[in-house]
Parts: C-alpha cells; sequence; structure tokens
C-alpha cells in the first residue's frame, strides 16, 4: 500500500490551504461541491488535516465517467485504476501528484509552497460538472467561481471556515 506521506519532519504545526486566490486557516479543510441547489446535497472532494505534525488527506478522484481514479484515506491509497501513476509526497518537492500513465498529465497534486502553505490542484468530476481546482482560480465547467459568499474576493486570509462549499455561484461558507 502506498503512502503519500512522510514522517513528523514537517516545520509548520498548521498549514494553511491556498484555494483559488485566497488562503484559509484552520485545523482541517473539508472541501464539498453542491450539487443540487435546493436541497443543498453536497459531494465531498477531498479533506485535509493538520494532525500530529502531519498532513492527513482524504479523497476520491473520478474522471468524466464517474469512474473511480483513486481513492486516498488518510494518505492511505485504497484502490488506484491501472491506467493512472502515482509519485511523492505532499510534504517533499513537488508534492504528492496523480497523473495519466498514457501522456504524463496531473489530474491532482498536493504539496507544501516554499512559503509553507498546502496547495491543492486538480480535475474533479461531480454531478456531471468539471472542477478545476489550482492555488490561483477555481472554474466549473471553465468558468470562473472566484466569488465567495457572493462577494468578489482575492488575496484573501479566511479563519475558521473549515467547510468549503463549492458552488455554481462561487464559495459558500
Amino acid at each position: 500500500m502506498h503512502k503519500i506521506t512522510g514522517g513528523n519532519h514537517m516545520t509548520h504545526d498548521d498549514y494553511m490551504l491556498i484555494l483559488g486566490s485566497n488562503v484559509y486557516a484552520d485545523q482541517a479543510y473539508t472541501v464539498s461541491y453542491r450539487t443540487d441547489k435546493n436541497t443543498g446535497d453536497k459531494t465531498h472532494l477531498f479533506t485535509l488535516e493538520n494532525c500530529d505534525g502531519n498532513l492527513i488527506l482524504t479523497t476520491e478522484i473520478r474522471d468524466e465517467n464517474s469512474e473511480l481514479i483513486a481513492k486516498i484515506d488518510k494518505n492511505e491509497f485504497i484502490q488506484i485504476n491501472e491506467k493512472f501513476d502515482v509519485q511523492g509526497e505532499i510534504e517533499k518537492g513537488n508534492g504528492f501528484k496523480l497523473t495519466k500513465r498514457e501522456n504524463g498529465d496531473v489530474v491532482f497534486n498536493a504539496k507544501i509552497t516554499k512559503d509553507g502553505y498546502v496547495a491543492v490542484s486538480g480535475i474533479f468530476y461531480v454531478g456531471g460538472k468539471k472542477i478545476h481546482i489550482t492555488d490561483h482560480k477555481v472554474e466549473i465547467n471553465d468558468t470562473p467561481k472566484q466569488t465567495i459568499n457572493s462577494v468578489n474576493v482575492h488575496d484573501t486570509i479566511f479563519v475558521g471556515n473549515y467547510d468549503i462549499t463549492l458552488t455554481d455561484d462561487g464559495l459558500k461558507f
């Protein structure tokens, strides 16, 4: 079983998450996509936890046909599709990467930046939508969704907002 993080060699006790062009400061980050505006139903995209000196990742990554590409539970690979490769560790170098074997395209990347932030990027397919997250932008079906609670906010730090929900209208807390 492949692990994607090392031991207690981190220099930070609490990593802050870069998502879009904003920074979130908390012990844990749960990022979801609201699939139904009326019911409020959400689909989990990923969770990152600052826990006992380690950064813990939990996620399921699916392709455009809703087929499971990889399932990671607390930094342990539970499952990975044979058409994809994994390399690296979140806390070292370019971080953990999930790539397509056929062309090397990066599907998911979680890393620590040189400034000591957690940067997560990837493409998630949920509810018929393509969600593209980088440390500079959040897009749904190739349309930027940079608003937070309906306000255009960039380069801001948010504290105490561990439950981050992406919606078709932007981010919500």
